[in-house]
């Protein structure tokens, strides 16, 4: 793995009664990307303390990869069903390795 290597973290909690919706979406949205040239590894996490809150963890060769991923039809698929399912919108953090073991 590079230092150039694109990281997103993404955080959402879902509403009351979302929370499946949110991780079903999620799991087919990760599987999906699992798939692209350019995903390293994409991972969904739910929060042992609130299992409302998913995050999503993604790596990816290139920023330019992870956005052809974005603007295909399984990220479409994916917010068209968890419109309206967040407390707040998600807001994704990029990052790059300083230091890996």
């Amino acid at each position: 793995m590079k230092s150039s290597d694109l990281i997103v973290i993404t955080t959402a909690e879902a509403k009351p009664g979302k929370e499946k919706i949110v991780q079903q979406a999620s799991r087919d949205v990760a599987q999906a990307a699992r798939t692209q040239s350019g995903c390293i590894a994409y991972s969904v996490l739910r929060s042992a303390a609130n299992p409302a809150v998913t995050v999503h963890f993604e790596r990816w060769t290139s920023k330019a990869k992870r956005h052809t991923f974005l603007a295909g039809a399984d990220v479409k698929k994916f917010v068209s069903a968890v419109s309206g399912a967040f407390v707040e919108s998600p807001n994704p953090l990029s990052y790059q390795i300083l230091d890996e073991a």
